[in-house]
């Protein structure tokens, strides 16, 4: 049974790594979508140019939000397993175990 909060502990930490990448990943598109702005601000003008920046703009604001966003989750998934761990070695200390086995292990809020 210690076996699956193992793997859970797992999965809550490859959470917290998959959405560390989506942070860095909306940062770059961030980045792409100011350096478009310019570049075609030079070469554009009038209607186009317009609404260009206005659709850049509207992803910007798209991608600041999922980086606000996947940061907080990040962090948020972090402290979820680190706390974990915690109750899961405290649980296996209190039960003379290897940590989650035992009456307590099962009970334990992600």
């Amino acid at each position: 049974m210690s076996g699956l909060h193992t793997y859970e502990t797992a999965d809550i930490r490859g959470l917290e790594s998959a959405l560390k990448q989506l942070h860095g990943y909306c940062g770059e598109l961030q980045a792409h979508a100011s350096g478009a702005t310019g570049a075609v601000s030079a070469q554009w003008s009038g209607i186009a140019n317009n609404e260009f920046v206005n659709t850049v703009q509207t992803w910007q604001v798209g991608a600041t939000i999922l980086t606000s966003f996947a940061e907080y989750l990040a962090t948020w998934a972090g402290d979820a397993a680190t706390q974990y761990e915690t109750a899961q070695s405290s649980t296996g200390s209190m039960w003379g175990g290897g940590g989650g086995a035992g009456g307590g292990g099962g009970s334990t809020a992600v």
